[in-house]
C-alpha cells in the first residue's frame, strides 16, 4: 500500500474510523487485520486478510497500529453537487482554500460533521480530504459530509463570508443567514479571492489568532446555533 491515494479509494486505519465508516454505509473492498485482533463490531468486505504483527505493523502508516485497517470505495464529489447539498438544507456551502495541512483539513471536516453542515468544498491547493491522515484527524466523521473538490472557478460568482485572523465582521454580530458560502484560507497566505466580506473571531488582548481548525469550529457551530 503506498503513501499516494489511488483514486476512489480511502485507506481507513484503526477501528474507531473503520467503525464510522461502516455507519456510513462506506463499502470496504479489503479489511486486513493483525494477527490476534479482534472486533466487537461486525466489518462486512469483500476480502479479508490476517497479517503476521510484523508485516501488518510495517504495512500500516500509523506510528502505533490499532491491529486493523481496510481499503474503501469512496470519492469527493463535483463542485455542483456540494452546493446543492448545502442549499438543500439552506446551509453556507464550507469552502477549505489552500489548508494544507491534512490534519487540519479533517480537523475541519470531523467540526463540520459535528455541527450538521451538510457539504463542505476543498479546493486545489488544498491537502487531500480523503488522504489517511486527513481521515484519521476526522475520525471517520468527514464520511458525513458531502466533500467536493475543485476550484473557485466551479463555484461561480457566489457571495459570502471569508475568515480572516482580524479586522473582519465580529463573527458573533455577522449577519451569516444570506451567506452563500464561509471560506477559510491558509494560515499564511489566505483566501485566494478578495470579494468576500472578512469574518473575525474576537481575540482577548495580546492573542494573535486561533488555528484555521479551531476557527472553523468555533464557526460552524454559530452557523448551527443560528440556524
Amino acid at each position: 500500500m503506498g503513501r499516494r491515494r489511488e483514486p476512489g479509494r480511502v485507506l481507513l486505519e484503526g477501528p474507531r474510523v473503520l467503525k464510522e465508516a461502516i455507519a456510513c454505509s462506506v463499502h470496504l473492498e479489503l479489511l486486513v487485520a493483525r494477527e490476534g485482533t479482534e472486533l466487537d463490531f461486525e466489518a462486512p468486505a469483500d476480502r479479508v486478510a490476517v497479517l503476521s504483527e510484523r508485516v501488518f505493523d510495517a504495512t500500516a502508516q500509523t506510528v502505533t497500529p490499532q491491529g486493523v485497517l481496510a481499503i474503501a470505495c469512496h470519492d469527493t464529489v463535483s463542485a455542483e453537487q456540494a452546493l446543492e447539498a448545502a442549499r438543500r438544507a439552506r446551509w453556507p456551502l464550507l469552502v477549505l482554500d489552500g489548508v494544507q495541512d491534512p490534519g487540519n483539513v479533517g480537523a475541519i471536516c470531523r467540526s463540520a460533521a459535528g455541527a450538521g453542515a451538510p457539504a463542505l468544498m476543498v479546493l486545489d491547493g488544498s491537502a487531500d480530504p480523503l488522504s489517511a491522515r486527513a481521515v484519521r484527524a476526522s475520525a471517520g466523521n468527514l464520511f458525513r459530509v458531502q466533500l467536493g473538490r475543485g476550484s473557485w472557478a466551479d463555484l461561480g460568482p457566489l457571495s459570502g463570508f471569508g475568515a480572516t485572523a482580524e479586522g473582519g465582521e465580529d463573527l458573533l454580530q455577522a449577519d451569516l443567514r444570506g451567506a452563500a458560502v464561509i471560506a477559510f484560507g491558509s494560515e499564511g497566505r489566505g483566501l485566494r479571492r478578495s470579494d468576500l466580506r472578512p469574518l473575525s473571531i474576537k481575540m482577548a488582548p495580546g492573542v494573535d489568532s486561533l488555528n484555521v481548525a479551531a476557527a472553523a469550529a468555533l464557526i460552524v457551530y454559530e452557523v448551527a446555533r443560528r440556524w
